[in-house]
């Protein structure tokens, strides 16, 4: 599938998830208004139902002396005698138990105009009582001014909004689930097609790596078949040498290929012998000394623990060095400068090759240990490998229950260690001291 096609899709479904959004939203606030138009209409029944009731009383509704205290004044006494507060008040709880609303109330008897109360129990709301959503007018009961009966609800809002909270909450559950299904899609979708430019920048490497040694044998091979060719002892040997040395070169390719399925599925197995650490790096560095030289470059050593003895695989271990000299002469520019250095931080031996190549840009650095992967240079056959050799080499320093750190700055170079557990048991040599074996650990 092409960029543009999946782009085109994602956007797509992303509109799809934002109309759908929008939706529930709309979808909330329009349940919202309807809780409350239900709320309001069933409180105005209420109070009307209320004010009937007391206009049918009304000959009995002389209220009790106790009612207005001497400091009630002539206005507030003549509102009362026509509104009994405590027959009111019973009244109000009467009608809302009938129509099932339990929440807590504040009810009183003002004046609107004058946003003066005479009658009820506004507690810290009176204000907000004054300018309620729920009342109704007292006209029939007192006619010499106009009085309004109203109500406030202080936790109306929450109320409401906890009665649609249960489906408010499943859709926002159903919507999660939606969208956690589609970026999982997606990142599995992308992850795969990098894989997939993963695999077939290694199959397009392979033949490319494949091609030299099998045409160099090829050559090599005719030359030999030529009469004149093998009349000489000297050019025979030589040609000979040539197709000796390209086929233990196609035999390593091959069998880094091979250790791509026997790495992800975990089924080496390292056969641990105790030998001097040194010693093997010297023999890695000795292996590629003319490599080096021929393009003009040099490899500087720098032992600092010299004896030291360790237990691992030998192959896996100087594999793992061999890899990251390896790295370091292909991606030096056009004179590698090398400098491998050995020594002991608390229990472990590292060695650490330091490189002044390309480097390594911060975007590229946390991918350079996955299988497959290959810092980008630009032609995708200027540098040769397979993407092997750092997560080779990452996974066999944790199969020997050590690490691999890296540092690294673009166009001024990169420095791997590889780290291996010391076994204390073992008669140790040091030769250096442990803060100079710190800074060259970086």
């Amino acid at each position: 599938m092409q960029k543009r096609t999946v782009a085109l899709l994602i956007v797509i479904t992303s509109l799809a998830m934002a109309g759908i959004i929008v939706i529930q939203v709309y979808w909330v606030k329009n349940a919202l208004h309807l809780q409350e138009e239900q709320f309001d209409n069933k409180v105005q029944v209420t109070l009307k139902s209320v004010v009937n009731r007391m206009f049918d009383a009304r000959d009995s509704l002389a209220p009790d002396p106790s009612v207005c205290d001497e400091h009630c004044d002539h206005r507030t006494y003549q509102v009362l005698s026509a509104i009994n507060p405590l027959r009111l008040d019973s009244l109000l709880q009467e009608e809302f138990g009938g129509m099932e609303i339990s929440r807590e109330y504040y009810w009183g008897v003002y004046n609107p105009a004058c946003g003066s109360l005479f009658a009820g129990e506004a507690g810290p709301y009176h204000d907000k009582l004054i300018n309620t959503n729920h009342f109704v007018s007292l006209s029939c009961l007192y006619q010499r001014e106009q009085l309004m009966l109203g109500v406030y609800f202080p936790s109306e809002r929450g109320v409401l909004w906890l009665r649609i909270f249960p489906y408010l909450l499943l859709a926002l559950v159903l919507l999660a689930i939606v969208i956690f299904a589609f970026s999982f899609t997606i990142f599995s979708f992308l992850r795969q097609k990098k894989l997939s430019e993963m695999k077939s920048d290694f199959v397009n490497n392979m033949t490319h790596e494949f091609k030299t040694p099998i045409a160099t044998i090829s050559l090599a091979s005719e030359m030999l078949l030529n009469n004149g060719v093998s009349e000489s002892v000297a050019r025979t040997r030589r040609y000979a040498r040539i197709i000796h040395d390209e086929n233990q070169r196609l035999k390593q390719q091959v069998e880094q290929v091979l250790q791509i399925a026997v790495l992800d599925k975990g089924q080496y197995r390292l056969k641990i012998k105790t030998f001097v650490a040194d010693d093997a790096v010297k023999a890695c560095i000795k292996s590629f000394e003319l490599t080096v030289r021929d393009k003009g470059g040099m490899i500087t050593y720098k032992p600092e623990a010299a004896g030291c003895a360790i237990k691992a695989d030998y192959h896996h271990f100087t594999n793992m060095v061999n890899n990251l000299l390896d790295n370091a002469a292909k991606y030096s520019r056009e004179y590698p400068e090398i400098m491998v250095s050995t020594g002991i931080s608390g229990n472990m031996f590292f060695v650490g090759v330091q490189d002044k190549g390309i480097g390594i840009s911060h975007e590229n650095l946390k991918h350079i240990f996955r299988n497959l992967y290959r810092v980008p240079t630009g032609n995708v056959h200027d540098v040769k490998g397979f993407g092997l050799g750092l997560f080779y080499v990452k996974t066999m320093a944790e199969a020997h229950g050590g690490y691999v750190k890296v540092s690294s700055e673009l166009n001024k170079g990169s420095t791997f260690v590889i780290y291996i557990p010391i076994d204390p048991k073992l008669e140790i040599s040091r030769y250096s001291h442990e803060s100079e074996s710190e800074d060259i650990a970086g």
